[in-house]
């Protein structure tokens, strides 16, 4: 069968043919019916230091938001029978450190990422994964709405971190996929106002069709923080959402905020980030990072709000392709000019 990876260092990706592999005791062997390219992925196609450190060798397959059908199961499995639909959180725990056994096991001591430091991933048309990180889909939650839980998930976790309330102005910098999802979930716990940042000139038009964020700013033509200052009579937001990792976003994050406001990091910071934190006391700022998803809990609020209707997870997806098409993908997510591209196996 067809799988998208790595079959050796540097830069690049790889479409080569990788035997059906065979379940272990407490494994599941999932049919892979939609999976999407994530930041992460991208970290591997540039052949980054984020890379280089996690990769587990090869030939390595990619991918860890995604969404099938149970074809096979282990000897021990008992959550999960053949035909069950599934969808999976990448989070590998431990089960036995300190945070596995407070109920925080998305930041386990000893965590291990699926379809990163795994040899196994999504990017083909039979995976394995442990029995328990399958979460098991409702039937009438089709699969490529359930291939985008693992990235709306961490929008939530972090809205739900942010305390969002009736009346909040809500800032999101980044609108990219999960920026967008964040916008969504801003407006319907009540932000009176939602504002997205972006640089991207593609992304920026994908947010206005989309057409959840009261104000769109061009971060590369306009100041941010001044037009929010504009927006909010000099106060400032209630709350600021950092979702793109930039270094000049997590700077400016602290000047939009206003006074008592909420900070919650979610991007990735491409480089060490130098800033006041005088700036932290005089502001009486609350801030805070998010690290994926709660398990399960995050997962069990997803399911149900899909299902509600009240939100479109659909809306980011931009292109659908075929594992052969991977190389194009990859340069289309480089080059700024989709959303989420999704393969279909």
């Amino acid at each position: 069968m067809k799988a998208v990876g790595k079959l050796r260092e540097g830069p690049g990706i790889d479409v080569f043919d990788f035997e059906r592999p065979k379940p272990g005791p407490t494994e599941v062997l999932v049919e892979v019916k939609a999976t999407g390219i994530c930041g992460t992925d991208l970290h591997f196609y540039h052949w980054d230091d984020y890379a280089r450190k996690r990769n587990p060798g090869f030939p390595k397959v990619l991918g860890h938001e995604f969404s099938g059908i149970v074809v096979e199961v282990g000897e021990d499995v008992r959550s999960l029978k053949v035909g069950d639909k599934v969808a999976g959180e990448p989070h590998i725990p431990c089960g036995n450190c300190y945070y596995c056994r407070v109920g925080k096991a998305h930041i386990c001591e000893n965590l291990r990422l699926y379809g990163v430091d795994t040899l196994y991933g999504s990017f083909t048309k039979y995976t394995i994964l442990p029995e328990s990180i399958a979460v098991k889909i409702p039937d009438d939650i089709d699969f490529e709405i359930a291939a985008l839980f693992e990235p709306f998930g961490v929008a939530l976790h972090a809205v739900n971190d942010a305390e969002i309330r009736p009346g909040d102005v809500v800032v999101v910098l980044g609108c990219g996929p999960i920026g967008l999802y964040i916008q969504q979930l801003a407006r319907i716990s009540g932000a009176s106002k939602v504002v997205g940042v972006e640089v991207s000139r593609y992304r920026l038009e994908l947010a206005a069709k989309i057409g959840v964020a009261d104000e769109l700013i061009d971060a590369s033509t306009t100041d941010p923080i001044k037009q929010v200052l504009k927006l909010t009579n000099g106060r400032g937001a209630d709350v600021v959402i950092e979702a793109s990792g930039s270094v000049v976003a997590i700077k400016n994050s602290l000047e939009i905020a206003a006074k008592s406001s909420r900070i919650v990091q979610v991007g990735t910071a491409s480089r060490y980030v130098e800033i006041d934190p005088n700036v932290f006391i005089n502001k009486e700022l609350r801030i805070s990072g998010i690290f994926g998803r709660l398990m399960f809990d995050t997962w069990y609020k997803v399911i149900e709000l899909v299902r509600s209707r009240k939100v479109n997870l659909l809306q980011v997806v931009t292109h659908k392709m075929s594992l052969e098409q991977a190389q194009e993908a990859f340069e289309l997510l480089t080059r700024g000019e989709a959303g989420k591209i999704l393969f279909i196996p």
